[in-house]
């Protein structure tokens, strides 16, 4: 891209310096290389080279090192209390986490959100979950009981989402395996944003397929529409990006959504060094079969599901059964094809 005239680049460095309080840090396989900027304001003290970043800024767990394209979280609230825009992207000196004030967007996007813990909450949870070093209590920010819980097993009734990419076996075949992957990933890492915006943990993720759990983080509101918000939001962000990809004459995927509801058993297994939460039940027998059937742009629900969702039942209609070699009786499927 052709430079800036000097004008509007400072125009821009004095808008974002000025007006913005701006903190970043460089960081190296997980470690702090370098910092600066106002730091104070969000809380941050007394950093020390080589320290791992996530026992400073919790929210990154499980993020880094970053592999994929540049995030942006638009409103996170720090220990501090200010919220913060959070840019995340690598380079070849490594990963650079750069934060703005976002204290005159914060109630904006706290009404957009509408929930009743904020994002920065419902990542630490997610990402903590997923790490190995989960059974640190005091860094996961969860409760005593709600790890130990998680730690022994615990039957919940929760709310199941996967996500299948559809179209990946042409692909393969089409495209070189190097550029197959690379998107992929970009798929992947695209479509598990909104289940973390809407407090799902994200127990599976890879291959051509997420499953994420709801009900299991202390967030307000129906599990299962959170969930359906979240596939819609799925759908529509999938679309978007396809829809570019095309024009570019590059790989392009869409994406089909399975949801169920039920009681589960759910824990976390895995060795000291990688931890995972997992779910274990009947409803897992059904979704893995809904995700066989997963049309692109649609979302599939059990009658479960659909009799938690209120209002947003006027979107499902009745489309098919799963047969009795799934449960005992044929269960109804509802489909919401998204516009």
């Amino acid at each position: 891209m052709s430079h800036l005239p000097r004008s509007i680049a400072k125009y821009f460095q004095e808008s974002i310096f000025e007006s913005r309080c701006p903190a970043y840090f460089l960081v190296q396989d997980g470690c702090l290389v370098s910092w600066g900027g106002q730091l104070s304001l969000y809380g941050l003290h007394h950093l020390e080279r080589g320290e791992i970043v996530e026992k400073k800024i919790l929210f990154l767990a499980g993020l880094l090192p970053f592999r994929n394209l540049p995030i942006i979280l638009p409103c996170i609230k720090m220990e501090s209390g200010v919220a913060a825009e959070v840019h995340i992207f690598s380079t070849d000196e490594g990963d650079w986490i750069l934060l703005l004030d976002a204290s005159r967007y914060e109630h904006q996007y706290s009404i957009l959100q509408q929930q009743g813990n904020d994002l920065s909450l419902i990542r630490q949870h997610h990402s903590r979950l997923l790490e190995q070093s989960l059974h640190d209590r005091v860094a996961a920010n969860l409760s005593e009981e709600l790890v130990a819980v998680l730690e022994k097993g615990d039957r919940r009734d929760v709310t199941v989402l996967l996500a299948k990419i559809c179209s990946l076996n042409s692909s393969i075949e089409d495209y070189p395996p190097a550029e197959t992957i690379a998107t992929l990933n970009s798929y992947i890492s695209t479509i598990v944003q909104p289940l973390l915006d809407r407090g799902g943990i994200v127990s599976k993720g890879f291959g051509d397929a997420v499953t994420s759990l709801f009900g299991i983080l202390p967030v307000t509101g129906s599990p299962a529409v959170r969930a359906i918000e979240a596939a819609i939001r799925v759908v529509e962000i999938v679309r978007e990006m396809s829809q570019v990809r095309q024009v570019d004459k590059c790989i392009a995927f869409s994406v089909g959504i399975s949801i169920v509801s039920g009681s589960l058993i759910v824990g976390i297994t895995g060795s000291q060094n990688q931890k995972t939460l997992i779910a274990v039940g009947d409803r897992m027998a059904i979704i893995e079969q809904l995700g066989f059937q997963a049309t692109p742009n649609a979302i599939a629900i059990d009658r479960n599901t659909y009799d938690r969702i209120g209002e947003m039942q006027t979107r499902f209609r009745r489309s098919h059964t799963i047969s009795k070699d799934i449960a005992s009786e044929p269960i109804p499927i509802f489909t919401f094809l998204v516009a």
